[in-house]
């Protein structure tokens, strides 16, 4: 009777060990979730490198209309503001990163 009941125990307490192991993998694969979401989406970066290297602002808006930050009429704020910066030294990337950011109303980008 006392074997039974070891073994048991020794279940229960692997069991336990298991089920805590798998709610920390748990909470840090949330952890990643939650700080890939809110920060940063990366087709804005994409859109201000070709921006900046020249590309045509309809490609750059095809961009944005594919990002879930942008709805249409803020990208087009976002190009009226970026556009008057196209001729400086860095192509515009900067301003272009500054419209974002001001468009949002948030400094999310940098």
């Amino acid at each position: 009777m006392n074997e039974i009941l070891t073994i048991a125990g020794l279940i229960l307490l692997v069991l336990a060990v298991l089920f805590s192991v798998k709610k920390i993998y748990d909470f840090i694969d949330m952890q990643k979730v939650i700080q890939r979401d809110t920060y940063e989406n990366y087709d804005i970066y994409r859109a201000a490198q070709k921006f900046a290297f020249g590309t045509p602002v309809d490609e750059i808006r095809e961009i944005l209309t594919n990002s879930y930050e942008l709805d249409d009429k803020q990208i087009e704020e976002t190009m009226l503001l970026a556009l008057p910066h196209r001729t400086d030294t860095d192509g515009g990337y900067l301003a272009f990163i500054k419209a974002v950011n001001r468009v949002l109303g948030q400094e999310i980008y940098s």
